[in-house]
């Protein structure tokens, strides 16, 4: 993407403040005018000083100008901070909405710290785009287009040497960004590996503290940051150069200015004010070059980090839902998987043609190796990915057709891990329901067997569960789990490995809370404990992504196939059983 258009994009989320914008757009133009003036009018007045003329009336003009200018100027900076700040409050919560509500299929490919980093990164970017451009890029702008026909309508010579100053400028920038293209985005792909290092870290400190990795994981982040440094020098190399050859031909063109205008004068062509306007120009359009300079050089350095976050948004815009997908509402429960498949990329993980019926109010247990495909069946139920073929049924809606919204609506979920927010106990369990009454949320605790614990700390539900709950055991993040989904009263139950992080006493206090919150409802049990799943009305045993059995708990218990051979394994059913079994069946 070229520097104007990646600039181009950056202006148009003003976009969103046309009014104020073009207000101060035009407050730039009458700034930029004035401020051609001002060399004109200095010029004038020593014109008149020199000849004996009437000085005041230019004097008291050019004083008027000066303080208009001054005062103009503060109020423009003053509105455009105002702007650039709300944008970026603006911005900052809009594409987090965007990204936030992207399918976790999304966040997992693209990565979360980075995509947080892009985002973080854009918008202080873009804020610094937004001010320069009301503030200095566009009054710059138009002081160049002005100066540089008003200068020639006094002088063609003395002009020339203005814009051979301005084309020496543009060819050094040219040349230097050419030099560096490359490797400023080499400066920013270090930038994303010194963030993702830094917050992989910082998010598994305690995985480091157990294995003394403290001084490891330093000197690797500092490793990360000399190969940034050996990427971003060269490039600072080439600007300080850059630099250096502006000021010297700034040097040389006001010299020659200087000449010629000194030589003129001798010889009546000019007057001295004219020469003391052209260096007035000069020292205007010098700055101004060097503005543009700087400006050329913001863009240039923004061009990578905000190249990043277009694709970032267009990515999100194009993974957004079709906008024909509507609301499914009174959900009674019954899910049918029909033909479902789904692979991870190039992989053979995943589904294969997967069936199964679950009624409303029926408890199915998900069982089967490591890897089997558990897990990422109730990912497609809640359309954490979509199917590759085949259609999952919702109370006979393709939950593709349907928004993820909609349908999350009527589904609850307690993960093996239990995902608690850095907050207090009581919005933990309130992200279940919004709006629930006091009185709703210590009944989901209580019968979450939370209520126990929760009683004794000193804030009660205002205790702050530290960051993914670290202030709580892990038992404890199970019950204000649990808690959640029972406030949620959803139609759909999902349960993954929602015990397994409690002790005997608690689990059993919790099992019946849960047995309880299943009455009625669709229940999906995701085990490891297989004596969990006992009272199951239907048990899919997983293996490479296919359903190898399917049946009641009894049935497959004497069947003698995989899921009985796991019953031996875990000591819950004996060979003694299964042979009585059989027996019983052949009799």
């Amino acid at each position: 993407m070229s520097l104007f258009k990646v600039y181009a994009r950056a202006l148009r989320y003003l976009g969103a403040y046309k009014l104020r914008v073009s207000l101060v757009i035009i407050a730039n133009i009458v700034l930029a005018a004035i401020t051609i003036a001002e060399p004109i009018l200095f010029g004038r007045i020593i014109d008149a000083i020199s000849g004996k003329g009437e000085v005041k009336p230019i004097l008291f003009m050019w004083a008027g100008f000066a303080v208009f200018n001054t005062i103009a100027f503060v109020l423009v900076a003053r509105e455009a901070d105002r702007l650039a700040h709300g944008r970026r409050a603006t911005l900052l919560t809009e594409a987090f909405g965007r990204i936030i509500s992207m399918p976790l299929s999304w966040h997992h490919q693209r990565g979360t710290s980075n995509a947080l980093h892009t985002l973080l990164r854009a918008c202080e970017t873009l804020f610094g785009l937004w001010l320069e451009f009301m503030r200095n890029h566009l009054a710059t702008a138009v002081a160049i287009v002005i100066l540089i026909p008003t200068a020639m309508s006094m002088d063609l010579r003395l002009s020339g040497v203005l814009v051979v100053l301005g084309v020496a400028y543009w060819l050094i920038g040219r040349l230097v960004m050419s030099r560096t293209k490359d490797g400023q985005a080499s400066v920013e792909n270090h930038y994303h590996s010194v963030f993702s290092h830094v917050s992989d870290s910082i998010s598994n400190v305690s995985v480091l503290h157990s294995y003394n990795r403290i001084e490891a994981e330093t000197k690797a982040l500092k490793s990360f940051a000399e190969r940034l440094l050996q990427a971003q020098y060269p490039v600072l190399d080439w600007w300080a150069l850059a630099g250096a050859m502006n000021r010297m031909a700034s040097t040389i063109a006001m010299m020659i200015i200087l000449v010629i205008g000194t030589l003129m004068v001798q010889s009546g062509e000019l007057r001295i004010g004219d020469v003391i306007a052209f260096i007035g120009f000069a020292n205007l359009l010098i700055s101004r070059l060097d503005q543009m300079r700087q400006f050329a050089t913001q863009i240039f350095e923004a061009r990578s980090k905000l190249q990043d976050f277009y694709s970032l948004e267009d990515s999100v815009r194009e993974r957004e839902e079709p906008a024909g997908n509507s609301d499914i509402a009174d959900v009674k429960g019954e899910v049918e998987f029909r033909n479902v498949s789904f692979r991870f990329g190039n992989t053979a993980h995943g589904l294969h043609n997967v069936s199964f019926t679950a009624k409303a109010g029926q408890t199915v247990a998900i069982v089967g190796p490591t890897g089997s495909g558990k897990t990422t069946m109730i990912n497609l139920l809640q359309r954490v990915y979509d199917p590759d073929s085949g259609q999952i049924l919702v109370d006979g809606h393709d939950t593709t057709k349907i928004t993820r919204k909609s349908l999350r609506r009527y589904i609850a979920t307690v993960f093996q891990d239990a995902g608690l927010l850095n907050r207090s106990i009581s919005d933990n369990i309130r992200l279940g329901r919004e709006g629930a009454s006091d009185e709703d949320m210590r009944r989901a605790a209580e019968a979450a067997a939370a209520a126990d614990f929760i009683e004794t700390r000193e804030d009660q539900y205002d205790t702050h569960v530290g960051e993914r709950g670290n202030k709580l055991s892990g038992g404890e993040r199970q019950r204000v789990a649990i808690a959640r989904a029972i406030l949620k009263d959803a139609p759909i139950l999902v349960l993954d490995e929602a015990t397994s992080a409690l002790d005997v006493e608690t689990e059993n206090r919790v099992k019946a809370a849960i047995d309880n919150l299943r009455q009625n409802r669709t229940t999906f049990i995701i085990a490891h404990r297989l004596s969990t799943v006992r009272e199951a009305d239907k048990v899919l045993f997983l293996d490479g992504g296919r359903v190898v059995e399917e049946g009641s708990f009894e049935e497959l218990s004497h069947s003698n196939g995989r899921f009985a051979a796991l019953l031996r394994a875990s000591g819950i059913l004996t060979d003694e059983e299964v042979r009585k079994a059989h027996t019983t069946e052949a009799a």
